[in-house]
């Protein structure tokens, strides 16, 4: 399944981090530059991650992946055109199924196009890192793949199911200070997905590791950080749901992985 696993470790890394609020801005107001910077990005991504099966079978999954991708996107746009017509949020659900569905063809592109690894490009590898005696290639693109889809799509995730929940303004309304304004929200807001980032790294090595009993010390610390900002009642009952939700998402993935590499 390496094929496959480089396909997913590809659609993670263009999906999740090289894609700016900028870009996601651009697309869902359907300007081209969104499309073609975001293109740019799975087309490159999923060639780099492929090459190694030879230029050909790369660029013939790079221009399909990038093709049926960017439809999907345009697809969710006309989704949320509809629900703004409504005037309805986009909810998680159409988070959860356009990912679900991304997947999908990616299972289906492996199934179609897996074939033998190239065997100039895996000789020249090889002579690089098998004197590091690093663990099997599948596992550790199977690895990263994972911990790119819960790292960094979890932060994703757990935005569209804190929207979904909270309305706009809620720590606002919380704070006693009359001067609050929309700017120290949004700062708490980033902070907040910042160190949700860095949890879930933790809490899913601590997983796959087998120390799970050490999660614990993750989850005092970040409520010893924010400790002072748990006088403002909102903000606490919108920290505890994100962080619960990291917790869980981040145990599901160190649980998933370690099962993955079991069965590898």
């Amino acid at each position: 399944m390496l094929y496959f696993w480089l396909l997913v470790l590809a659609h993670g890394l263009a999906d999740f981090i090289l894609q700016t609020n900028g870009v996601s801005a651009a697309k869902s107001a359907n300007k081209w530059q969104g499309y073609a910077r975001h293109g740019l990005a799975i087309f490159l991504c999923t060639f780099a991650a492929v090459h190694f099966f030879g230029w050909k079978i790369a660029l013939l999954s790079a221009g399909l992946v990038t093709g049926v991708h960017l439809s999907l996107d345009w697809l969710k746009n006309v989704g949320r055109a509809y629900y703004a017509k409504k005037k309805k949020q986009p909810r998680v659900q159409g988070l959860l199924i356009d990912q679900c569905l991304h997947i999908l063809t990616l299972f289906l592109m492996w199934r179609l196009v897996d074939s033998p690894v190239d065997t100039a490009v895996a000789g020249f590898y090889a002579e690089i890192f098998s004197p590091m005696g690093l663990p099997g290639t599948e596992k550790i693109v199977s690895g990263l793949a994972v911990y790119t889809f819960v790292v960094f799509g979890g932060a994703v995730l757990i935005r569209f199911t804190l929207d979904q929940i909270f309305p706009p303004g809620y720590i606002i309304a919380g704070q006693l200070k009359p001067d609050s304004t929309a700017n120290s929200e949004s700062r708490s807001v980033a902070a907040g997905k910042y160190i949700g980032i860095l949890e879930r790294f933790l809490i899913m090595t601590l997983t796959v590791t087998g120390n799970i009993s050490a999660i614990g010390v993750v989850f005092a610390a970040k409520s010893i950080a924010r400790f002072s900002e748990f006088s403002n009642k909102h903000f606490a009952e919108y920290y505890l749901v994100g962080t619960l939700l990291s917790v869980v998402l981040a145990l599901a993935g160190g649980i998933a992985l370690a099962q993955i590499w079991m069965q590898g």
